[in-house]
């Protein structure tokens, strides 16, 4: 009975604990398979015969107190009592551990869960286990490799996101590069990632899809990125992708060039005006954050500051019109019917495009032209990319909990397992009602 509780606890089925102990600050179990077990020699058939037992010493997850386990396996060696067999001996083979390994299987589980979970690298688990490098990353790889290559994993998918990350930083002697992340608009999962972030690299990618799971795409939403416009396009011209699939612009980032053309426009008014870069005191400065805020989200007070600043550091308007055309950029994806959107991206078009705006409006009406059929497809479906920021997020994570990646084929089996699972089912949230108290109390 005890040997059994011992077997449960240990978790490993068809072992029985022989002994556990305390040995350099590390917890140190001894299993072994029970006696009486009738083993076959692979080769002809015949009953083996024990040799004895040989102690193979493993690394397992870590216990309680996050110490190090060793586990003692008294490993049994089996003999062909056939002469005629050229089979002549053996060690048992059980699910605790493959051949020739240092970690178990639950340990191998647990370095792989951790990783995918992101609450620590490599080396710091290597070091958890009392283990080399080399040693957890060959045997998380296969995993990760083995869960990222699930057919399952991936279902059909109607709204598909693409977006860039950095993958390794510019140096003196490397240029700066990029990975793209393909991402389930709808869910958040990550379907794959991909080197570089040019419509050739897009294309590649798409054409190397299943054709079944191409046929499911709708709408493609990504930033005002040519490449992967340009690279949707040619594939729907070629067949890679149906013709009807639409391509949505992010609204995020067409709100954001209307950020950045109010933060031109106010540094170039600042130099023309002072002569100097903003200062505290300078009334463009002081409102650099509000000009960035929505307007529904000022109070009076807020707007009151926002006018005043206005008046005094713009004589000529060019910073009032940036964000009068920063609110009819906003106003567009504020609405759900398609025409009123489509009056609105005009009105702001127009209002961009007017003789009177400075250059950084003449340059925002130029992008919001050319993206008009994305913004209108983006407004009419109601697709973004949050969802796919979002796994970014996740992908930078895994990349500063590694402190940076140089090749992709490291950088793949790890992303895939922590931001490519399918989102969990959540339960339904029972409201309780609490008991109001009595007027007697």
């Amino acid at each position: 009975m005890v040997q059994d509780s011992s077997a449960a606890w240990f978790g490993a089925a068809g072992f029985e604990v022989t002994g556990v102990g305390e040995e350099g600050g590390e917890v140190v179990v001894s299993v072994q398979t029970p006696d009486g077990q009738r083993v076959l020699c692979d080769g002809c058939g015949h009953r083996a015969r024990s040799e004895g037992r040989r102690e193979v010493c493993l690394r397992d997850a870590p216990a309680g107190c996050g110490r190090p386990l060793r586990v003692l396996w008294n490993k049994r060696v089996w003999a062909c009592a056939n002469p005629g067999c050229g089979v002549r001996t053996w060690t048992e083979r059980a699910e605790l551990a493959g051949p020739r390994r240092v970690l178990t299987a639950g340990a191998v589980r647990w370095a792989a869960d951790t990783l995918a979970a992101v609450e620590g690298s490599v080396a710091s688990l290597a070091r958890r286990l009392g283990v080399g490098w080399r040693t957890v990353w060959s045997a998380v790889e296969a995993v990760a490799c083995e869960r990222a290559g699930d057919p399952a994993r991936v279902g059909p998918t109607a709204r598909v996101g693409f977006d860039e990350t950095v993958m390794a930083s510019a140096t003196r002697r490397r240029r700066r590069r990029f990975v793209t992340a393909a991402v389930d608009a709808a869910t958040g999962q990550v379907i794959d990632v991909f080197d570089g972030r040019d419509a050739a690299d897009l294309r590649r990618w798409l054409q190397a899809q299943p054709r079944w799971w191409a046929e499911t795409v709708e709408v493609v939403c990504t930033d005002p990125h040519e490449g992967y416009r340009s690279a949707v396009r040619s594939l729907k011209r070629d067949g890679g992708l149906r013709p009807a699939v639409a391509v949505a612009a992010d609204p995020f980032h067409i709100v954001r060039l209307a950020n950045q053309a109010i933060t031109g426009c106010r540094q170039r008014t600042q130099n023309e005006t002072t002569g100097h870069r903003g200062r505290t005191g300078d009334p463009l400065y002081g409102i650099r954050k509000l000009l960035l805020t929505g307007q529904e989200r000022l109070d009076a007070q807020g707007l009151q500051r926002l006018q005043s600043a206005l008046d005094q550091g713009d004589p000529y308007d060019e910073v009032a019109d940036c964000w009068t055309a920063k609110e009819k950029v906003r106003s567009v994806f504020k609405t759900r019917d398609p025409q009123q959107a489509t009056a609105r991206l005009d009105d702001a078009i127009e209002w961009c495009a007017a003789p009177e705006s400075g250059p950084e409006l003449h340059r925002l009406a130029t992008t919001l032209h050319r993206w008009r059929d994305e913004i209108e497809t983006s407004v009419r479906t109601r697709t973004h990319n949050g969802r796919t920021e979002a796994a970014n997020a996740k992908i930078k994570d895994v990349k500063r909990s590694a402190r940076g990646f140089r090749n992709l084929a490291n950088y793949r089996p790890r992303i895939l397992p922590a931001a490519g699972r399918k989102p969990r089912e959540t339960q339904p949230v029972i409201k309780i009602r609490t008991r109001r108290p009595s007027s007697d109390a």
